[in-house]
């Protein structure tokens, strides 16, 4: 009988504890919601507070009765603000877990401030408020709702869309403010809406507020203050992503990319949302890769990064956005004598976004183009140019009224007359393109142009020579080109490729027949070899017809 009271008693013992412990642990929050109102106000102005326990789905922890602290951040001295109870409340549960303390949060100084509350026993469980006092508040503004980013979220890209509106507002110039700071300005639409984006968030904590202003930039509407979170992806495989020159930029823009990973990561590719082909990244150490692309599409895009380890394929969407302006560009110029009349010159241009004319300019002297054409062709002849004579053109893309529009070409230059200048010219013996494997990852390779300065590579689902109904996938120095292979494909498939050897000079060497290869299974992965003879331009190409 005495034992079994002992057991009784060690039983009721544990079974309070575990009451005890339960309880606890289910009535800890893990945030608080902290709302001001108005979140701006005139200094020594008393304000609403109201705070309340939350889960992590923002539903509210009626059981909590834990000490809540209550302070204003940022270096602000105790002597310039009152804040509820003291600091220190205690919920109880009359509060109904909402508490509202009315006309009790008091700041004396103008400034911007985050009104903070954290559980006393653990400061990681908190919750903030971003509040403005002083002549930036604006008590008679019209309210202006901001529906994203959202209050006290998360968000994974560095670019941050911003939707809202005001309807008693439409037609009206606004002010995004970040972090305190200007951001962006634009024009609600004809309804008031507000739709668009601001870089350069900080990692962690941020806050974005939008005022609508009048002719003589006085605050006529005004949203309150979100704060929100700046958390990037960072899972220990993928870890990064950079965008050089900055994620907005214009059309026509040489973008790079660089992705930082786990060491053990094999491969990467990078995938852009405007539908073009995903593209293999170049591994510049064993945990950065990198890739250069020209940005010649414009509007929103988004970046996809699919990474390689220990066989197994991960992808990561949502790391970064591109904000490409329209923009119009001069790419490479492509200068070509005539063979015949060796005082002629062929001119062509790749031309990014649009324009109604071009201008060119050339002169002997590359610091005085003097003459000038303008065309509203991509391809022009000029005629009459002295022989043995060095020229200088650029090419100035023109609107319809022949305004300057967007950026110039490079200047470049030509000797006319001088068909085979030293080191210019590409001297093919044969173009062999094969597909080998290496490991478990599939190449194009082919034999070297003497005197190319890169390779275009170009890609179609569907059998065509024409390079025009080809997508660009990569520009490459190396004489290689790793492409897409899924070794665990239920059935097969095929891609065709054209290999494009870009001289020195400008000129090109097209591969005149497609190669056709596997990118999923089969036995034999080699289908034939493509041979091509050597295309005159108007610089003389070498060629060398027999074998050694």
């Amino acid at each position: 009988m005495r034992h079994s009271h002992k057991i009784l008693i060690a039983s009721l013992f544990v079974a309070v504890m575990i009451f005890s412990y339960i309880k606890t642990h289910a009535a800890e929050p893990e945030a608080f919601v902290v709302e001001v109102q108005p979140s701006s106000f005139d200094p020594n102005t008393p304000v609403d507070m109201t705070i309340k326990a939350v889960k992590g789905d923002g539903t509210v922890i009626k059981e909590y009765e834990g000490d809540a602290y209550i302070d204003v951040i940022w270096s602000i001295d105790p002597s310039e603000y009152v804040v509820p109870s003291d600091h220190l409340y205690t919920f109880a549960p009359q509060d109904q877990w909402v508490k509202l303390f009315s006309k009790w949060l008091i700041i004396k100084k103008e400034w911007t401030y985050t009104i903070q509350v954290s559980d006393i026993a653990n400061d990681s469980i908190k919750g903030e408020k971003t509040v403005i006092v002083g002549s930036q508040a604006s008590t008679n503004a019209k309210p202006v709702t901001i529906d994203s980013p959202t209050q006290s979220g998360t968000e994974k890209n560095e670019i941050v869309s911003v939707f809202g509106s005001s309807l008693d507002l439409p037609n009206s110039p606004y002010e995004i403010r970040l972090n305190n700071v200007s951001a962006t300005q634009w024009i609600t639409d004809a309804i008031g809406s507000i739709n668009t984006f601001v870089t350069w968030v900080v990692v962690w904590t941020n806050t974005l507020q939008v005022k609508i202003l009048d002719v003589n930039n006085t605050i006529i509407g005004e949203s309150d203050v979100i704060s929100f979170t700046y958390a990037p992806i960072a899972d220990g495989v993928f870890n990064s992503i950079q965008v050089l020159p900055s994620t907005k930029m214009k059309q026509g823009t040489k973008a790079t990319f660089i992705v930082d990973t786990n060491d053990a990561v094999s491969s990467a590719e990078l995938q852009l949302s405007n539908g073009t082909p995903v593209v293999p990244m170049e591994k510049s150490s064993p945990w950065v890769f990198k890739k250069e692309l020209m940005m010649d599409t414009a509007g929103n895009i988004g970046l996809i990064v699919h990474l390689m380890l220990n066989g197994q394929k991960k992808s990561y969407s949502g790391i970064a956005d591109l904000i490409i302006e329209k923009w119009t560009a001069i790419g490479k110029v492509r200068l070509f004598s005539d063979p015949v009349t060796k005082n002629k010159l062929n001119i062509t241009r790749e031309v990014i976004g649009e324009a109604s004319k071009y201008k060119v300019f050339y002169g002997t002297w590359e610091s005085n183009l003097v003459q000038s054409v303008t065309v509203n062709i991509n391809e022009m002849l000029l005629e009459n140019l002295l022989t043995w004579t060095t020229y200088y053109f650029k090419i100035i893309p023109l609107d319809a009224a022949g305004m300057e529009l967007g950026s110039a070409s490079d200047i470049v230059s030509a000797t006319i007359g001088d068909l085979s200048p030293s080191g210019s010219n590409c001297i093919v013996k044969w173009i062999i393109v094969t597909d080998v494997t290496i490991g478990e990852k599939r190449y194009l390779t082919r034999s070297w142009v003497l005197n190319a300065s890169k390779y275009v590579i170009y890609r179609s689902e569907f059998e065509t020579a024409d390079v025009t109904k080809m997508n660009k996938v990569a520009e490459v120095l190396e004489n290689r080109f790793e492409y897409p292979f899924n070794k665990d494909a239920k059935q097969e498939k095929y891609a065709y490729y054209v290999v494009e050897a870009v001289c020195t000079d400008g000129s090109t060497i097209i591969v005149d027949n497609v190669k056709k290869v596997q990118t999923w299974p089969m036995e034999s992965i080699l289908l034939f070899i493509v041979i091509t003879l050597l295309i005159y331009s108007s610089y003389r190409l070498y060629i060398y017809a027999q074998t050694e």
